[in-house]
């Protein structure tokens, strides 16, 4: 059931912080060195997850650092055209990572090509943001990319989340390995303590088994996942499609997958985290795993990292609206 806002609810439905690029590619079917033209779209899981909510009509912030310049502004206006707040942006440093991406086309694999290093966002640290912040949210968000980006990232995430829990908010985390930031060694020093402080834990199969060794069904890896770090909720998302999901009022929930045609594949596991999020939000994680199943499976016919797609769209595909 949706929460409509009282004089006692928090400001915004869900808080996201972390990185956002800008993201280049050529039209379909031509190489970087071809090309004459190359689309920019803005491109962050955080972001991501921000746009989808807020076109969804959830109440969504994002913060993060950017450089007062053209391109900082650029994306905070991008963003800000969606409906997401971006009030809380610190606007430092010299750059905004970027990265190309080579869509690719059978039997021709996609390449992507990074120029991230040193980004505004990888000095985030805590002294420079107002925790009080986090006192209007519901949920606050990040992810795994985030915590990899610099030493001081990682830092910050931990005693972010930790915040924000204090707070009173609901906190929820996508594991979202990227092997070209860190080993998976790396990674499990790092999330092992963050993910104490989490709620609602998100990953794929594959970076469970990658970085902490646990393998099995769904359903065992999570168990392992619930006695190592006591989340509220896990959900795992499948190679194959759909996604499993527990929580200690629902048990086991598993959610199939939708048949696509696939136009970009970036982006959808963000798709699938914002549809998980307005659906957890708004009745239970049941309807958490439906959104976000559908949201993702939407994303894949669009071009660009951020889904546009409406909420009558998802509940549509979802099987919420009678026809």
């Amino acid at each position: 059931m949706s929460n409509p806002q009282s004089p006692t609810s928090p400001q915004f439905d869900v808080i996201t912080f972390g990185e956002c690029m800008l993201r280049f590619s050529p039209p379909a079917g031509q190489m970087l060195e071809q090309a004459d033209q190359l689309r920019v779209d803005p491109a962050g899981t955080e972001s991501n997850i921000a746009v989808a909510l807020a076109r969804l009509g959830r109440r969504v912030s994002w913060f993060s650092l950017l450089p007062d310049t053209p391109l900082g502004r650029w994306i905070t206006t991008r963003l800000d055209s969606h409906g997401v707040d971006v009030s809380h942006v610190i606007w430092t440093g010299d750059r905004v990572g970027v990265f190309f991406l080579e869509p690719g086309i059978p039997p021709r694999g996609s390449r992507v090509v990074y120029d991230r290093a040193d980004a505004a966002v990888s000095f985030l640290k805590k002294d420079i943001v107002d925790w009080d912040i986090f006192a209007n949210a519901r949920i606050v968000h990040t992810t795994g990319i985030t915590a990899a980006l610099s030493v001081s990232c990682r830092i910050f995430t931990k005693e972010a989340l930790q915040k924000a829990g204090s707070l009173g908010c609901r906190t929820s985390f996508d594991i979202n390995y990227r092997a070209k930031l860190w080993s998976p060694d790396e990674a499990a020093h790092t999330l092992t303590p963050i993910l104490h402080h989490v709620d609602i834990l998100i990953s794929t199969i594959a970076d469970v088994e990658l970085i902490f060794n646990i393998d099995g069904s769904p359903e065992q890896i999570i168990q392992e996942l619930s006695t190592r770090f006591n989340n509220e909720m896990i959900i795992l998302t499948i190679a194959e499609g759909g996604a499993v999901g527990w929580s200690e009022d629902t048990g086991f929930l598993r959610t199939g997958p939708h048949s696509v045609e696939q136009v970009d594949r970036l982006g959808a596991g963000d798709a699938f985290d914002a549809g998980l999020l307005y659906g957890i939000l708004q009745d239970d994680l049941k309807s958490g795993l439906s959104f976000g199943t559908a949201l993702a499976a939407l994303s894949y016919s669009e071009q660009g990292d951020v889904t546009w797609s409406t909420l009558e769209e998802v509940r549509h595909l979802a099987g919420l609206v009678k026809t």
